[in-house]
């Protein structure tokens, strides 16, 4: 796992580590598992305060994204989301009125937003 993080971006490295880490497992690359690097393993790769490392896998540990085993390493979890029906749906309108805000912001149609959309999912599910 070689996660990129760009430290002029705004979005917080430890959300940059979880978003990656899912979009890994979403697009196929991480199986359910698969180990993935250690605290310690990853804050050295990224150059990064095991810390930071730490409060990304605490979160995709209770979002049920990944689980810890004492001694052996970090795996992907079998069930990517532990969340209620109720709880997703609060989680995607939250994201999903952020990327409309941008968007629109950044001058994007309706029609525009959904077609980019459209073709990141496509991209998704064709693994890159």
């Amino acid at each position: 796992m070689n996660p990129v993080l760009d430290f002029s971006s705004g979005v917080p490295i430890y959300r940059q580590i979880m978003d990656q880490v899912k979009y890994l497992v979403v697009s196929g690359h991480l199986k359910p598992g698969d180990r993935i690097d250690s605290i310690r393993e990853l804050s050295v790769k990224l150059k990064v305060n095991p810390t930071t490392v730490m409060k990304a896998y605490t979160e995709l540990t209770r979002e049920g994204v990944i689980f810890q085993r004492r001694g052996q390493g970090c795996f992907i979890c079998d069930s990517v989301s532990r969340f209620s029906d109720a709880e997703r749906l609060r989680i995607i309108d939250e994201k999903a009125r952020a990327l409309v805000v941008e968007a629109m912001h950044l001058g994007f149609s309706e029609d525009e937003i959904i077609e980019q959309v459209k073709q990141v999912t496509a991209k998704i599910n064709r693994g890159e």
